[in-house]
């Protein structure tokens, strides 16, 4: 039983590392033409993605667990902050 749900727990976390990928990738393509706080936003929310998906798939050193940690908590406030500025543009136009 602990082991199907492991399994889909990987399957999980792998879907939202090809996920963060995408959301990188996209970001890529769009820098020239969408606003700043879009591309931040996109690169923002991946790099979370990527910062708590990843040590679940891969075994990192236990000296890198807490920098990891930190920078999941710090993209995700970069997130927070641009879907605000997003939110607060499109009802101010």
């Amino acid at each position: 039983m602990f082991d199907n749900l492991h399994r889909f727990a990987d399957k999980l976390s792998y879907f939202f590392i090809a996920f963060a990928i995408y959301l990188i990738i996209r970001a890529i393509a769009i820098c020239m033409t969408a606003p700043l706080v879009i591309v931040l936003l996109y690169l923002s929310i991946a790099v979370s993605l990527l910062a708590s998906n990843i040590p679940q798939v891969i075994d990192i050193p236990l000296h890198y667990a807490y920098p990891v940690r930190c920078v999941e908590y710090f993209t995700f406030a970069v997130a927070v902050i641009c879907f605000i500025v997003v939110c607060m543009h499109q009802l101010l136009i």
